[in-house]
């Protein structure tokens, strides 16, 4: 009996030990987490030392421990230990990351984030700020511009890079290769009616721009936004802002683009004489119409069809043993059956264009120079017309731009632009008045007729 009461005194004093243990334990974990927290206070500004009001402020990885600024811009926050990171944030400001260590006072000024405050878009004669624009304006870059490879006009590379602007191409012809534009559609009965379009404020040809000097492409659609232009920008307006300096070491770029063409597809043509026994047969379908007989006159002789198969261009005139003349290479001349596609038409041809440009700058003196050439091959063959010149089309161009930036005060800024482009196209000379379209029908009813 006795020992089963110092069992049972021995049980209780070990529980009593046990819980005693526990209770210290907790004790000193919490005391040891007391002493491991830190408390950190400060300030937090912008750059024109106000206080920001509502900024946040968490620790790095531990989004649900943090607080915000009061009206004074003032903050408190226990951190779980010096070796903690607090991150400074504010709406349209770049945060700021600061380590605690044995700081206890922690003072932090936020910058300006540029590049969402600062965006802008042209407009008019200025800028403006991206948010406050009203008017429909789309804007894109000389970036995404430069992905269409192998295009060297500006016009052309727009297609399929902003909404609600239409071109359409309807000539390859070197030098002419820029498309109509049209802004929410033709706005005028003359489907020549283009937008305006100007080049840091000036107005030029879209086609004497390169693309690699292009910065940004802002297209003003509305009445809202082209008012400013008047009756020039009926049928909208675009505004092409080149590149310029930034402060910073000579940056220089070169580029070296190559583009081979080919035709895409030409219409199946028959030689000549598959033409005239089509037409035989044609005619032979016709006779049994109401004057179908009229057309009898048009009928050729199968010996004469004969005439435009098997000809020889280098065979001396022939005669037979009985000395009858059965033909020579004048026969050629007389009966012409010429694959005029196969004489008009190269199976490719090279377009090029190369571009250098320099920029860098200090504080007060930004600079961006570019040179850029482009040659347009053509794909029609150049046949000699022992006449002195060289027929076809080509299409050369050199552009030179040179954008200078002074600051000269604080608040004085003087800026230069200056640009030059020399473009040589060569293409049939048109006389007479006429506009050279009765020339060009000519020219490619080869490629297209019979």
């Amino acid at each position: 009996m006795s020992q089963k009461l110092s069992k049972s005194k021995d049980l209780r004093q070990r529980i009593r030990q046990t819980i005693s243990a526990i209770v210290m334990l907790l004790a000193f974990s919490t005391m040891l987490h007391a002493q491991n927290d830190v408390v950190v206070k400060g300030v937090v500004t912008d750059n024109a030392a106000d206080p920001l009001i509502g900024a946040t402020v968490v620790v790095k990885g531990q989004t649900t421990l943090g607080t915000v600024t009061d009206i004074d811009g003032n903050f408190e926050l226990k951190v779980p230990s010096e070796q903690s990171v607090l991150v400074f944030s504010y709406v349209g400001m770049t945060s700021k990351e600061v380590r605690v260590g044995r700081q206890r006072v922690i003072n932090v000024s936020l910058e300006d984030d540029t590049q969402q405050v600062e965006e802008v878009v042209v407009v008019g004669f200025g800028q403006q700020k991206k948010v406050s624009v009203v008017g429909a304006i789309t804007q894109t870059t000389g970036q995404v511009l430069e992905r269409a490879a192998g295009i060297g006009s500006v016009g052309a590379a727009l297609t399929g890079n902003l909404p609600g602007v239409t071109t359409i191409a309807s000539s390859g012809q070197p030098g002419e290769e820029d498309p109509r534009i049209y802004i929410r559609g033709a706005a005028a009965w003359n489907q020549d009616a283009q937008p305006l379009i100007l080049v840091d404020g000036v107005k030029r040809d879209i086609k004497s721009v390169d693309i690699t000097s292009v910065a940004t492409v802002s297209v003003l659609k509305d009445a809202s936004a082209t008012a400013v232009y008047g009756v020039e920008g009926a049928n909208g307006v675009i505004l092409i802002t080149t590149k310029r300096g930034v402060e910073g070491k000579a940056r220089i770029d070169v580029g070296y683009n190559a583009t081979m063409k080919a035709v895409s597809k030409l219409p199946r043509k028959y030689d000549s004489y598959d033409g005239y026994m089509f037409r035989n047969q044609a005619i032979e379908h016709e006779l049994a119409l109401e004057n179908g007989a009229a057309s009898w006159s048009y009928y050729r002789p199968q010996t004469f069809i004969n005439n435009f198969r098997n000809q020889d261009y280098t065979v001396k005139p022939n005669y037979d043993a009985a000395g009858n003349y059965l033909g020579d290479y004048s026969q050629v001349e007389r009966y012409p059956n010429v694959d005029w596609q196969e004489e008009m038409f190269k199976d490719f041809a090279f377009s090029y264009n190369t571009n250098l440009n320099f920029s860098g700058g200090t504080e007060y003196v930004k600079y961006f120079v570019a040179f850029d050439f482009q040659n347009e091959g053509d794909m029609t063959r150049i046949w000699d017309n022992n006449q002195g010149y060289t027929g076809g089309y080509t299409y050369n161009r050199l552009n030179v731009r040179s954008n200078l930036d002074f600051q000269i005060t604080k608040t004085t800024q003087f800026k230069v632009n200056l640009a030059g482009s020399n473009a040589q196209q060569k293409a049939p000379r048109y006389y007479w008045g006429n506009d050279g379209m009765f020339f060009q029908q000519q020219h490619w009813s080869g490629a297209y007729g019979m």
